[in-house]
Protein backbone atom coordinates (compact mmCIF):
# COMPACT_ATOMS: atom_id res chain seq x y z
CA UNK A 1 0.00 0.00 0.00
CA UNK A 2 2.79 2.38 0.95
CA UNK A 3 4.58 1.64 -2.33
CA UNK A 4 1.43 2.43 -4.32
CA UNK A 5 0.97 5.72 -2.45
CA UNK A 6 4.61 6.64 -3.07
CA UNK A 7 4.26 5.81 -6.77
CA UNK A 8 1.08 7.88 -7.01
CA UNK A 9 2.76 10.79 -5.25
CA UNK A 10 5.80 10.60 -7.56
CA UNK A 11 3.65 10.52 -10.68
CA UNK A 12 1.62 13.47 -9.42
CA UNK A 13 4.74 15.55 -8.79
CA UNK A 14 6.18 14.74 -12.22
CA UNK A 15 2.89 15.55 -13.96
CA UNK A 16 2.63 18.84 -12.08
CA UNK A 17 6.18 19.75 -13.12
CA UNK A 18 5.44 18.86 -16.75
CA UNK A 19 2.26 20.92 -16.79
CA UNK A 20 4.08 23.84 -15.17
CA UNK A 21 6.80 23.62 -17.81
CA UNK A 22 4.27 23.49 -20.66
CA UNK A 23 2.43 26.49 -19.25
CA UNK A 24 5.63 28.49 -18.89
CA UNK A 25 6.78 27.56 -22.39
CA UNK A 26 3.49 28.77 -23.83
CA UNK A 27 3.83 32.01 -21.84
CA UNK A 28 7.35 32.50 -23.24
CA UNK A 29 6.08 31.85 -26.77
CA UNK A 30 3.20 34.31 -26.42
CA UNK A 31 5.51 37.05 -25.14
CA UNK A 32 8.36 36.49 -27.62
CA UNK A 33 5.94 36.68 -30.55
CA UNK A 34 5.58 40.37 -29.68
CA UNK A 35 8.34 42.14 -31.59
CA UNK A 36 9.21 44.52 -28.77
CA UNK A 37 8.85 42.08 -25.89
CA UNK A 38 12.30 42.89 -24.45
CA UNK A 39 11.28 46.52 -23.96
CA UNK A 40 8.55 45.35 -21.59
CA UNK A 41 11.04 43.71 -19.21
CA UNK A 42 13.17 44.82 -16.27
CA UNK A 43 16.90 44.13 -15.87
CA UNK A 44 19.08 44.05 -12.77
CA UNK A 45 22.04 46.45 -12.56
CA UNK A 46 25.39 45.81 -10.92
CA UNK A 47 26.33 47.89 -7.89
CA UNK A 48 29.85 49.10 -7.18
CA UNK A 49 30.49 46.92 -4.12
CA UNK A 50 29.44 43.71 -5.89
CA UNK A 51 31.42 44.69 -8.99
CA UNK A 52 34.58 45.25 -6.96
CA UNK A 53 34.40 41.93 -5.08
CA UNK A 54 33.39 39.86 -8.09
CA UNK A 55 35.90 41.34 -10.53
CA UNK A 56 38.80 40.74 -8.15
CA UNK A 57 37.81 37.08 -7.90
CA UNK A 58 37.27 36.79 -11.65
CA UNK A 59 40.67 38.32 -12.40
CA UNK A 60 42.30 35.69 -10.19
CA UNK A 61 40.33 32.65 -11.34
CA UNK A 62 39.03 33.02 -14.90
CA UNK A 63 42.27 31.85 -16.50
CA UNK A 64 41.81 28.54 -14.66
CA UNK A 65 38.54 27.88 -16.52
CA UNK A 66 38.28 24.50 -18.21
CA UNK A 67 37.11 26.12 -21.45
CA UNK A 68 38.20 29.48 -22.89
CA UNK A 69 36.99 30.35 -26.39
CA UNK A 70 36.68 33.16 -28.90
CA UNK A 71 33.30 32.76 -30.57
CA UNK A 72 31.17 34.56 -33.11
CA UNK A 73 27.44 34.79 -32.43
CA UNK A 74 25.24 33.33 -35.18
CA UNK A 75 21.89 32.90 -33.45
CA UNK A 76 19.26 34.96 -31.67
CA UNK A 77 18.55 34.42 -28.00
CA UNK A 78 16.34 31.38 -27.35
CA UNK A 79 14.18 31.16 -24.23
CA UNK A 80 13.81 27.62 -22.96
CA UNK A 81 12.26 26.50 -19.67
CA UNK A 82 14.34 28.10 -16.89
CA UNK A 83 17.32 28.81 -19.15
CA UNK A 84 18.26 30.91 -22.19
CA UNK A 85 20.83 30.03 -24.83
CA UNK A 86 22.49 31.40 -27.97
CA UNK A 87 24.22 29.65 -30.84
CA UNK A 88 27.81 30.59 -31.67
CA UNK A 89 30.58 29.32 -33.91
CA UNK A 90 34.03 28.76 -32.40
CA UNK A 91 36.73 31.01 -33.87
CA UNK A 92 39.59 29.98 -31.57
CA UNK A 93 40.09 27.50 -28.76
CA UNK A 94 42.43 28.96 -26.12
CA UNK A 95 41.67 26.24 -23.56
CA UNK A 96 39.42 23.20 -23.83
CA UNK A 97 39.42 19.61 -24.99
CA UNK A 98 37.08 18.20 -27.63
CA UNK A 99 36.16 21.55 -29.18
CA UNK A 100 37.31 22.74 -32.59
CA UNK A 101 37.45 25.93 -34.63
CA UNK A 102 34.43 26.21 -36.93
CA UNK A 103 32.22 24.10 -34.64
CA UNK A 104 28.74 25.43 -33.87
CA UNK A 105 27.68 25.19 -30.24
CA UNK A 106 25.12 26.63 -27.86
CA UNK A 107 26.15 28.76 -24.90
CA UNK A 108 23.99 28.83 -21.78
CA UNK A 109 24.22 29.96 -18.17
CA UNK A 110 22.26 29.47 -14.98
CA UNK A 111 22.16 33.28 -14.84
CA UNK A 112 20.33 33.52 -18.18
CA UNK A 113 16.58 33.31 -17.64
CA UNK A 114 13.35 34.95 -18.66
CA UNK A 115 11.31 35.44 -15.48
CA UNK A 116 7.57 35.84 -15.96
CA UNK A 117 5.95 35.69 -12.55
CA UNK A 118 3.16 38.20 -12.99
CA UNK A 119 4.93 40.65 -10.69
CA UNK A 120 8.09 42.12 -12.20
CA UNK A 121 8.78 40.38 -15.50
CA UNK A 122 12.51 40.43 -16.00
CA UNK A 123 15.39 39.31 -18.17
CA UNK A 124 18.08 37.79 -15.97
CA UNK A 125 21.52 38.07 -17.57
CA UNK A 126 24.22 38.11 -14.91
CA UNK A 127 24.72 41.83 -15.67
CA UNK A 128 25.87 41.18 -19.27
CA UNK A 129 23.61 41.85 -22.23
CA UNK A 130 22.38 39.49 -24.93
CA UNK A 131 25.20 38.82 -27.38
CA UNK A 132 25.02 40.57 -30.76
CA UNK A 133 24.86 38.46 -33.91
CA UNK A 134 28.03 38.81 -35.99
CA UNK A 135 30.11 39.98 -33.01
CA UNK A 136 33.00 38.04 -31.48
CA UNK A 137 33.18 37.37 -27.75
CA UNK A 138 35.68 35.94 -25.30
CA UNK A 139 33.91 33.40 -23.11
CA UNK A 140 34.90 31.34 -20.07
CA UNK A 141 33.06 28.06 -19.47
CA UNK A 142 33.37 24.96 -17.34
CA UNK A 143 31.49 22.07 -18.92
CA UNK A 144 30.31 20.64 -22.24
CA UNK A 145 26.87 19.05 -22.28
CA UNK A 146 25.75 16.58 -24.95
CA UNK A 147 22.58 17.82 -26.63
CA UNK A 148 20.75 14.81 -28.03
CA UNK A 149 17.75 16.84 -29.19
CA UNK A 150 19.38 18.75 -32.06
CA UNK A 151 22.89 17.31 -32.22
CA UNK A 152 24.76 20.45 -31.18
CA UNK A 153 26.98 20.58 -28.12
CA UNK A 154 25.95 22.95 -25.36
CA UNK A 155 28.64 24.70 -23.34
CA UNK A 156 27.82 25.93 -19.85
CA UNK A 157 29.47 29.21 -18.91
CA UNK A 158 31.27 29.59 -15.57
CA UNK A 159 28.52 30.38 -13.07
CA UNK A 160 30.70 30.74 -9.96
CA UNK A 161 30.38 34.51 -10.23
CA UNK A 162 27.48 36.94 -10.18
CA UNK A 163 28.82 38.40 -13.44
CA UNK A 164 28.65 36.12 -16.48
CA UNK A 165 32.19 35.90 -18.00
CA UNK A 166 31.36 37.00 -21.55
CA UNK A 167 33.32 39.91 -23.07
CA UNK A 168 32.81 41.50 -26.48
CA UNK A 169 35.91 42.15 -28.57
CA UNK A 170 34.20 45.32 -29.79
CA UNK A 171 33.98 48.57 -27.86
CA UNK A 172 30.44 49.31 -26.80
CA UNK A 173 28.98 52.42 -25.19
CA UNK A 174 27.26 51.74 -21.87
CA UNK A 175 24.48 53.89 -20.49
CA UNK A 176 24.35 54.14 -16.70
CA UNK A 177 20.85 54.39 -15.23
CA UNK A 178 20.99 55.10 -11.47
CA UNK A 179 18.84 52.79 -9.38
CA UNK A 180 16.17 54.19 -7.08
CA UNK A 181 14.51 52.88 -3.94
CA UNK A 182 15.13 49.32 -2.77
CA UNK A 183 15.37 47.70 -6.19
CA UNK A 184 18.36 47.29 -8.50
CA UNK A 185 16.08 46.78 -11.50
CA UNK A 186 15.57 49.28 -14.31
CA UNK A 187 13.69 49.16 -17.59
CA UNK A 188 15.56 47.10 -20.17
CA UNK A 189 14.61 49.51 -22.95
CA UNK A 190 16.75 52.21 -21.26
CA UNK A 191 19.91 50.08 -21.40
CA UNK A 192 19.19 47.67 -24.24
CA UNK A 193 22.28 48.66 -26.26
CA UNK A 194 24.71 48.24 -23.35
CA UNK A 195 27.27 45.49 -22.99
CA UNK A 196 27.09 45.64 -19.19
CA UNK A 197 24.28 46.64 -16.84
CA UNK A 198 25.71 48.86 -14.09
CA UNK A 199 24.26 51.24 -11.53
CA UNK A 200 27.16 53.73 -11.44
CA UNK A 201 30.14 54.99 -13.41
CA UNK A 202 32.41 53.48 -10.74
CA UNK A 203 30.90 50.02 -11.27
CA UNK A 204 31.29 50.43 -15.03
CA UNK A 205 34.98 51.29 -14.73
CA UNK A 206 35.60 48.20 -12.60
CA UNK A 207 33.93 45.84 -15.09
CA UNK A 208 35.53 47.47 -18.12
CA UNK A 209 38.95 47.15 -16.50
CA UNK A 210 38.35 43.42 -16.03
CA UNK A 211 37.31 43.14 -19.69
CA UNK A 212 40.45 45.03 -20.78
CA UNK A 213 42.68 42.66 -18.79
CA UNK A 214 41.00 39.53 -20.15
CA UNK A 215 41.21 40.69 -23.77
CA UNK A 216 44.91 41.39 -23.27
CA UNK A 217 45.42 37.81 -22.12
CA UNK A 218 43.37 36.35 -24.99
CA UNK A 219 43.69 38.79 -27.92
CA UNK A 220 41.90 38.44 -31.22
Amino acid sequence: MRRKLLLFFTISVVMAAVMFGITKKQTYTDLVEQGNYLEQLQIAELTENIAENQCVAMQQRLSDAAIILRVEVIGEIEHLFQVDRQKVVIQKVYVGNGLERGEEIYLFSDHWQLILDGNTDSLERGFVNIMNIGTEYLIFADVVVENCEDGFLSVKLCDDFNIVPVFSYEEQKNVVVPITGDTTYVSYKDVMYNEFFVASEEALQIVEQLKFQMLLLYPR
